[in-house]
Formats: structure tokens, C-alpha cells, sequence
């Protein structure tokens, strides 16, 4: 069995758990390949018989423009798929939805895991020098019971598969619509735009920009682009935040309140989008 780990990664919670993942698929000794969906052609899934897919809960839901990759995903035959979704805060109904598209397009959801982790949206607002942020920094997230649990439920439902009979659409496990959840959901998808349009409008760079270009690089919108020999945002920002995370000066700011903010690089700090990318340096790009 050959089976795909697929992910769209903001700033390294994500990319975190695949890499997680995988490297206990290969101990399993299971055939697996570890890709983000900026750089996969998604019509090579046809190539794998199970898919793990993994994103960032935004506003209470998938990423809205992984709506388009996952129409494109090319499919002959039914397969399976295990989701699993990294969030700040809660979950709400995401991973339901999420089900719901993967099953129009052809998959049979099997399993699906919250992982809790840092938010890179809400550590702007926690001071780099404080306490706090040095609690958040020095903790070991791979041996967090939450974590090592869902990686197990995973690997776990991967073994399964691997010595089951071929799949149909009665093995679907698509998780129930939390009702409770649905008023505060409800409330937030209409607030977050609001928030997310107006916090779009104060990305700006300081005097510390060297115009490295990492910035424009790395971000996976293509939003960032030089005007006037300076970096300068357009209008099509999925507002993931790798920009302000990865910035090697730290130059990029979101009004005032983001100048003496913790930078995030994963739970391990060492999140690199060249190497997601399979690029080595700018001198590659």
C-alpha cells in the first residue's frame, strides 16, 4: 500500500505533525511520501491508495482556497483518506465540512484528529521577551500525550487499512455536526472576516527590511511583491502569517502591535519554508 501525506502548512504546526506522522509510517515500514499541496500536482494522487490530508483550521474552518485544490484532486477509483487538522483555539465543525468536500470528490473518509498547538495568530499578541513566551518556546511538543495520541490514531488506522478489504463508501467515518458549537461558529465566521479585512490593510514593512525576497518567496498566496523598490501586500492574502513569522529581520508588521511580538516557527522552532519547498536558498528561487 502506498499512501500520501498531503498538507498545507502556515507556519509550521502542520508541517510539524506530517513530519510526525511519516516518520512513524516509515518505522512501520509503510510506503509513504510526505508533500505540501503548493508544490504537488494534485491529479498524482491516482499514484497512492490512501491520503492523509492535514491544514490549519482558519475562521473556524479549511483554508477557503483549498476548496479548489481538493475539486482537482483526480481520482479513478474510490480511496481512502485520513484528516487531520491543526487549530489554536477549537475546532468547531471543520474537520465535518472538510469530510463533506473529500466525499464529493471521490474519498471515503475514514478517520479525522484535532491536534491542538500554538496559534501563530494569537502568539502575535504575546510579548517575545515575556514569560509566557518562553513557557510556549522551551516545551517538547512531540511528547505531549495529545499529540503522540493522534500521531497513534493515525498510524494505528494506517495499519488497519493496509490489511482490510478494498474500500466503499459504507467504511466512511465522517465525525458527527457539533449543534452546540454551530452559534458561536456561526457568530465568529462572521466576525473573522471582518477582523482578518482589516488586519490585511495594516501589513507593512519597517525601516530593518533588507528586500531579501524570502517574503515573496515563501508566500503561498503570491500576495507580497516589490513596488517602488519596496515590499508591498496585494489583495489576495490567505492570511497565514508566514511573512510575519519568517522574515529574518523581523521588518514585517501588522499595525504597532506586532513590533516586540513572538515570531513563530513551529513547535520545534525550526520550520523552514525552502527546505517544504524543496528549495535550498533564495538563489534557487
Amino acid at each position: 500500500m502506498k499512501t500520501l501525506i498531503l498538507y498545507f502548512n502556515g507556519t509550521g504546526n502542520t508541517y510539524f505533525i506530517a513530519g510526525l506522522i511519516h516518520k512513524r509510517l516509515i518505522e512501520e515500514r509503510i510506503n509513504t511520501d510526505i508533500e505540501s499541496v503548493e508544490i504537488f500536482p494534485p491529479e498524482n494522487t491516482n499514484e497512492y491508495d490512501l491520503l492523509i490530508f492535514g491544514f490549519p483550521i482558519y475562521s473556524c474552518d479549511m483554508p477557503g482556497f483549498l476548496n479548489g485544490f481538493v475539486k482537482n484532486l483526480s481520482i479513478t477509483k474510490t480511496k481512502g483518506i485520513i484528516l487531520f487538522a491543526t487549530m489554536g483555539f477549537y475546532g468547531f465543525n471543520a474537520l465535518y465540512r472538510a469530510s463533506k468536500k473529500f466525499t464529493k470528490a471521490g474519498f471515503v473518509p475514514l478517520l479525522t484528529e484535532e491536534i491542538k498547538l500554538p496559534g501563530s495568530d494569537g502568539l502575535l499578541f504575546i510579548k517575545k521577551e515575556s514569560r509566557f513566551a518562553n513557557k510556549i518556546l522551551s516545551k517538547d511538543y512531540r511528547k505531549l500525550p495529545s499529540i503522540k495520541k493522534a500521531v497513534e490514531n493515525i498510524v494505528n488506522k494506517v495499519l488497519e487499512i493496509k490489511n482490510a478489504n478494498p474500500l466503499n463508501s459504507e467504511d466512511a467515518n465522517i465525525p458527527l455536526f457539533n449543534v452546540w458549537a454551530f452559534p458561536v461558529e456561526f457568530g465568529l465566521k462572521i466576525a473573522y472576516p471582518a477582523i482578518e479585512n482589516l488586519l490585511k490593510r495594516k501589513f507593512w514593512v519597517n525601516d530593518r527590511c533588507t528586500k531579501c525576497g524570502i517574503c515573496i518567496e515563501v508566500c503561498p498566496a503570491k500576495n507580497i511583491h516589490l513596488k517602488n523598490d519596496k515590499v508591498a501586500f496585494s489583495d489576495n492574502c490567505y492570511s497565514c502569517l508566514r511573512c510575519v513569522h519568517q522574515c529574518p529581520e523581523e521588518a514585517i508588521q501588522i499595525g504597532r502591535f506586532t513590533m516586540t511580538s513572538l515570531r513563530w516557527k513551529g513547535p520545534d522552532q525550526g520550520f523552514n519554508p525552502y527546505k517544504m519547498l524543496k528549495k535550498s536558498s533564495i538563489s534557487e528561487l
